[in-house]
């Protein structure tokens, strides 16, 4: 039993480090699949929800770090709840790279994702 524990040792350190955390990563994570990976939102837009775009959001453009938080961790209408998946401190996180979006749409492509 413990040769068999100590062999999975590395295979379950493996997969907890398997996932990106940084800001970059948990956009990438969680928020990409509907916000597109630059911010954009969906190609064809959605009428119910227009701000998926975030590089248009209100919220955003005016800079509510405290409503782009809240709504990450309670959600809104189709976004799920984030609070329960992440860490205070990676909603922090996701929140300020949140409203750094506008500003790297605008900027001249650096060639980082």
């Amino acid at each position: 039993m413990l040769v068999l524990l100590l062999a999975a040792m590395p295979l379950l350190s493996l997969s907890a480090c398997a996932r990106d955390r940084s800001a970059p990563g948990l956009y990438r994570s969680y928020c990409r699949r509907c916000h597109g990976p630059s911010g954009e939102g969906p190609k064809r837009p959605v009428r119910l929800y227009p701000h998926l775009d975030l590089r248009s959001s209100p919220m955003v453009l005016r800079g509510d770090r405290a409503a782009v938080r809240q709504r990450i961790a309670e959600g809104h209408g189709p976004m799920p709840s984030y609070s329960k998946r992440l860490t205070p401190e990676e909603l922090e996180r996701l929140a300020d790279f949140t409203l750094r979006i506008p500003s790297q749409s605008s900027s001249p492509s650096s060639g980082r994702e």
